[in-house]
């Protein structure tokens, strides 16, 4: 089995999150977790993938 990698993050708008390295999943949800608390993203934020990359989707109220 292997292992999803994703080298970009984006934003929904398009900006770019994150792109240093090669991460898997599981790391990008700890760089969004991190986010989060920092209070950089907003709380309900999660990660869509989208082909190869990732982006960051915010939950929508309603």
């Amino acid at each position: 089995m292997t292992t999803a990698t994703f080298r970009i993050i984006r934003h929904a708008d398009g900006s770019v999150f994150f792109e240093d390295r090669t991460i898997t999943l599981a790391e990008a949800q700890i760089l969004i977790n991190d986010a989060i608390a920092r209070g950089d993203l907003e709380v309900g934020s999660f990660l869509r993938i989208d082909g190869d990359e990732l982006v960051v989707e915010r939950e929508i109220a309603g």
